[in-house]
């Protein structure tokens, strides 16, 4: 469950590490393959005429133009290729990077500066969360980066607890005073309730 503060709407940005980059280009990829795909299988089964089905991959014009230029052909294919490898090695490392937990600096009219951690704002957030009525544990971190941070918070809650109250003063008090300190009207946050059971309790 996510919250953008003023508003209770779902929030693409606490949730998880940003992956629209990842996600467009799977998608152009995704859309490119397919399309060639689909024109292969045209061709091949002789929907557009059987004499273009008979014909081969290549052009016979292409195949000689390759011939008489193989090796500037030979030259932008090693070239392409180090770009694929290198731009693959790039995307893997970043796709497995951890994921920050940025400090976050403040400023204030008088040129003065200050640096709140991760850490501690978590742990600020944490044990406020954890006073919340109904609330009987409580996970917080920070996420994203200096310039556009957020928080994640993972709730245990009491059997019988009453979400809709939990949630209500989480964002009049916890997120509300988080907010303050950093000095910020937003603070993008992602929420997960965990409801606990009793003991000795059984689900059929």
């Amino acid at each position: 469950m996510a919250q953008d503060n003023e508003e209770v709407r779902p929030s693409r940005t606490p949730v998880g590490r940003s992956l629209g980059f990842e996600r467009s280009l799977l998608g152009v990829l995704a859309i490119v393959l397919l399309a060639a795909g689909t024109s292969a299988l045209v061709v091949g089964f002789g929907l557009l005429g059987r004499f273009r089905a008979a014909r081969p991959v290549l052009d016979p014009l292409l195949e000689d133009w390759i011939s008489a230029h193989r090796v500037p052909f030979l030259a932008a294919g090693l070239v392409l290729g180090a770009v694929l490898i290198v731009t693959g090695i790039w995307w893997l490392r970043r796709s497995l990077r951890p994921e920050g937990r940025p400090d976050v600096p403040l400023s204030d009219e008088s040129g003065g500066s200050a640096t709140i951690t991760s850490g501690a704002l978590a742990d600020a957030v944490r044990g406020d969360a954890e006073r919340v009525a109904g609330v009987s544990r409580a996970r917080a971190r920070m996420a994203g980066t200096e310039q556009r941070p957020h928080l994640r918070l993972a709730l245990s809650l009491q059997d019988g607890a009453d979400v809709r109250g939990v949630w209500a003063e989480l964002d009049e008090k916890v997120l509300q005073r988080a907010r303050s300190a950093l000095g910020a009207e937003r603070l993008p946050t992602a929420i997960h309730f965990r409801l606990e059971r009793e003991a000795g309790s059984r689900v059929s």
